[in-house]
């Protein structure tokens, strides 16, 4: 890669990384003269979390030289998720540029051959292309797309042929290489060569990690489902399969994944999650649906989720004993969901407390069938139920306001405060602002407002338009007026000297003790504290509505 930014950079250098690159891998200062970082990282596969702070370690060394721009240049093909954790350096890292990833050197590298043949295939590598070029000229694909149709069709119908028993079909797996697919050809005939696997599974007792390894095993087997064994709890395993297959033998096990076949449920099971109250009605209940089913050797599984998907359910049924299993788990949403489509999901969660009674009801087309289990714990905490609240007023707010827009993605503290005061004052309540002192600027011309303050205790009453606002979605709220009743000022003289001077001056105002300012719409203000032209606006809005 480094060769590479090289040949398309003239002015680049590469910093020797022995004694350690000080985070400049390649550097340039271009015809403007600023500073370039190329940032090289050799990974494959995936930016996992350790990979991403290998990459932010690099990126805050190279900060301290106040680099122009920094790219990084690595062999991967990033994910939405990658991108946007990428993207997101550049909140403290501005100079973050581009990200280079295998298409983008799979694009340069397509126009230097050189550089591949001498990393890749050493010195005999130019002899060995021309002797396979020579012997199978359409090895190279000149025809392009249409060679690789008709190629692989060839290697396909090769593989169907290899066994009457199984079909193969191969892959790039997740993170590179190759992946073959065994399926049965005819599963009625599944029996007549079967493939073997034989091994020990093995979990010790006194490794709590290892006992849930073994619940999940157990789970899958006996109601389907997936799980995934680790190389450690596998031991000795050999396959015995068609000699055709050519797989026989020993085999190490790094991983071993268990996946039951799904049927799908055409049409899909319609069902209702509910927690009951005493008087045994819902308390709140959400519908599901189920769009498979697995099976295993003492029950099944049903795979389901709600609505808005954002919880996915699985449910195990035991018909021969009489049990049944719930479990929910979030997913994550492909875009944040309006408040009335989420909160059925997220009340039914707050309302699944310890001792409730959760009610599963299946809408089948024969008659409704229903389960019941009572709670063991809850299954959420208070934050989670604040959060909830916290929703349940969004959704007044966008109702009471006939605007509709998503939960945010992320909440602040003082946006939950500004969701709170702003459902309170459409409910018509008074928010508190607090106790005060308060400061107003008089100006020269405004001299008269002076005589207000010199009779003692006065009201003080403030309109504005108020609009609120979350995370770019706003919706007007109409005229708010805060209001309060102040004290005699200090100093007033010292002010109406200083504004009959012509000059602005701050007057200071305290307010009588346990007293607040408050705020309220101006359609739910009481009339007799509001001046005569506030008081007709707010009659002419009671008449409107």
């Amino acid at each position: 890669m480094s060769m590479l930014l090289l040949r398309l950079r003239p002015r680049a250098r590469v910093v020797e990384g022995a004694g350690g690159d000080g985070g400049k891998d390649v550097y340039e200062y271009d015809e403007d003269n600023q500073l370039i970082i190329y940032e090289l990282k050799s990974f494959t596969g995936r930016l996992t979390t350790g990979r991403r702070s290998q990459v932010k370690k690099s990126l805050v060394t190279a900060a301290q030289h106040q680099p122009d721009a920094w790219d990084l240049v690595v062999p991967v093909r990033p994910t939405a998720g990658e991108w946007s954790w990428f993207e997101g350096l550049r909140k403290d890292y501005p100079f973050v540029r581009n990200l280079c990833g295998l298409d983008w050197l799979n694009e340069k590298l397509s126009l230097h051959d050189d550089l591949v043949r001498s990393a890749v295939q050493g010195p005999d590598g130019y002899l060995l292309d021309r002797i396979a070029d020579a012997r199978a000229e359409r090895d190279v694909l000149l025809g392009g797309v249409p060679d690789l149709a008709e190629r692989y069709e060839v290697l396909m119908r090769r593989a169907s042929e290899i066994s009457p028993h199984y079909g193969l079909t191969v892959s790039r797996a997740e993170g590179g290489g190759t992946e073959i697919a065994i399926a049965v050809k005819d599963p009625r005939a599944g029996d007549d060569a079967p493939i073997l696997m034989e091994g020990e599974l093995v979990f010790p007792e006194d490794d709590p990690a290892g006992a849930e390894v073994r619940s999940r095993y157990e789970r899958a087997v006996f109601y389907g489902g997936d799980v995934d064994l680790p190389g450690a709890h596998l031991r000795g395993f050999r396959i015995s399969a068609p000699a055709e297959l050519g797989i026989s033998g020993p085999v190490p096990l790094y991983e071993m994944r268990i996946r039951s076949h799904r049927e799908p449920l055409v049409p899909a099971l319609c069902a209702q999650l509910s927690v009951v109250g005493a008087s045994g009605l819902p308390l709140q209940s959400v519908p599901l649906r189920f769009y498979e089913r697995s099976r295993g050797t003492r029950g099944a599984t049903l795979f389901g989720s709600d609505v808005a998907g954002l919880i996915e359910v699985q449910v195990r049924l035991a018909p021969g004993a009489g049990t049944w299993q719930l479990d929910v788990s979030s997913s994550e949403p492909r875009e944040y969901p309006t408040p009335a489509t989420a909160l059925p999901v997220l009340q039914v969660m707050a309302h699944a407390r310890a001792g409730a009674v959760v009610r599963l009801t299946f809408h089948a087309r024969e008659m409704p069938s229903s389960l019941e289990s009572t709670l063991d714990s809850d299954w959420t905490d208070d934050d989670f139920r604040t959060w909830v609240g916290l929703c349940e007023d969004l959704r007044f707010i966008q109702e009471a306001t006939n605007t509709s827009f998503p939960i945010p993605s992320e909440m602040s503290g003082a946006d939950a405060s500004g969701i709170r005061q702003t459902a309170s004052l459409l409910r018509g309540e008074a928010v508190s602002l607090g106790r005060g002192p308060l400061t107003l600027t008089m100006k020269p011309d405004r001299t008269g407002a002076l005589d207000v303050f010199s009779a003692g205790q006065q009201r003080l009453v403030l309109a504005r338009e108020i609009t609120f606002q979350l995370e770019g979605w706003s919706a007007p709220l109409g005229t708010c007026v805060e209001y309060c009743v102040v004290e005699r000022p200090s100093r007033l003289a010292h002010v109406r000297d200083e504004v009959e001077s012509g000059r602005s001056a701050s007057l200071r105002l305290s307010l009588p003790r346990g007293e607040r300012v408050y705020r309220r719409l101006l359609r739910h203000m009481p009339v007799e504290w509001l001046p005569p032209e506030l008081a007709v606006r707010r009659e002419a809005h009671a008449a409107a509505a």
